[in-house]
């Protein structure tokens, strides 16, 4: 169960995606429920952007996409009276009546309760969550209790981020019989803030090398008019504050200072914040190639990868970072923000650079740095190139079916 599916593009839509594919494969019966929502945005708006269909087939996974549902006086409800007394409520745990610290998980969306009815109806020997703090997570959990089946969640959390920082997050994860984490930072934040250790299992994330090793990095530059010497800075992610899109963009006059044959390239969803601050870069736009949403393994996005020189993403928000090891499928050194997970993924100096996050003039001297020292830049790509070798999506499922196996069998 997750919040999105594709065509919706994120690193937990991804997860859900391989692993039931894999899955699938070995002849297991996989269905994904979600909600119909195709941004974020549609969690809370009615301008979202949202998928029509209601039922596919996506590589033989069935899908099943569930209506967003608003009510205006819970809404009212919520921003009057639940906001202003939300530290008392955090305190509370009731958990045979609803916890009043839960409705934290309802008012984050998507509120789909067609999905949690179809939940209860439907016959299923385990159950599988992505993605705090999102409602279907509360969802799979309901379903799981009162179906009696084993629930788990792959939580993907962002603990650097404030709107982590709730005591009624780990409280309800403790309810989940298993907890699957992306790396040690954050198994150990979970651990310390009061999750089970016992319920605690650790799988890194993976890549399709044979998939990702298809891009060609002549067509991107012919595509864009790119000379031979044109050094290209890639971002591939969510284009907002958190994942540091809007740090690499402000960092664009600092490094065309001295490498003014640069093209930045962003790929991915466009926030306000990052078309505003674009538009105020003037004549450094002409630095700029700013791709939107494309698919896992979009040609235009493996050729995009092929040519980079470096793969910028100086993020707060990533449980892990599986951008991180495409680009180190294509033996290129990557940036990264030296907080949270991410200095558990890139070991400084050994396979990438760590930078302060939000650092514009930082980053733009790390970003000069291995543009002038090619070598250096070399190496470091060629290091997390064979760090990636043995991180595959097959090796993930595996022990993923495991754990499946286990708790069915308990």
């Amino acid at each position: 169960m997750a919040p999105r599916y594709f065509p919706a593009i994120s690193g937990s839509e991804f997860y859900i995606q391989r692993i039931s594919e894999i899955l699938q494969k070995k002849n297991h019966k996989i269905k994904v429920f979600c909600s119909n929502a195709l941004d974020f945005h549609a969690f809370g708006s009615s301008k979202g952007k949202r998928v029509k269909e209601k039922y596919s087939t996506i590589n033989k996974i069935p899908i099943f996409r569930y209506p967003i549902k608003r009510f205006p006086g819970i809404s009212l409800f919520i921003k009057k009276t639940y906001s202003p007394y939300k530290k008392v409520l955090k305190q509370l745990n009731l958990w045979n009546v609803l916890p009043l610290g839960y409705l934290n998980l309802l008012t984050n969306g998507p509120f789909t309760p067609e999905l949690l009815l179809q939940m209860i109806r439907g016959h299923t020997d385990i159950i599988h969550s992505v993605c705090m703090p999102f409602a279907t997570n509360l969802f799979a959990l309901l379903a799981g209790k009162l179906k009696k089946v084993s629930s788990i969640c792959t939580p993907f959390y962002h603990f650097v981020n404030p709107r982590y920082h709730n005591p009624t997050y780990i409280k309800f994860l403790n309810k989940f019989e298993k907890i699957l984490t992306c790396s040690h930072k954050e198994s150990m934040y979970l651990i310390k803030n009061g999750l089970q250790k016992e319920k605690v299992q650790r799988i890194h994330m993976g890549i399709d090398m044979k998939k990702l090793r298809k891009g060609n990095a002549d067509k991107f530059r012919q595509h864009f008019n790119l000379r031979d010497d044109e050094k290209i800075i890639l971002f591939c992610g969510y284009k907002n504050f958190e994942k540091g899109a809007i740090t690499l963009l402000q960092s664009i006059k600092h490094v065309v200072k001295k490498f003014p044959n640069c093209t930045f390239v962003f790929i991915g969803p466009s926030t306000t914040a990052f078309n505003r601050t674009k538009r105020n870069l003037g004549d450094l736009r002409k630095h700029t190639i700013n791709l939107g949403v494309v698919p896992y393994y979009a040609k235009i996005k493996l050729n995009a990868f092929a040519a980079q020189d470096i793969y910028v993403m100086p993020s707060r928000t990533d449980a892990y970072g599986i951008a991180f090891l495409e680009a180190w499928a294509y033996k290129k050194p990557v940036i990264g923000a030296n907080v949270g997970a991410t200095p558990e993924i890139i070991r400084q100096n050994k396979d990438g650079l760590l930078v302060p996050f939000h650092s514009p003039l930082e980053l733009a001297k790390a970003i000069r740095r291995l543009l002038k020292n090619k070598q250096e830049a070399q190496r470091l790509g060629e290091i997390g190139y064979q760090k990636v070798q043995n991180l595959s999506w097959d090796r993930v499922a595996t022990r993923i079916e495991r754990i499946y196996q286990e708790l069915i069998q308990n």
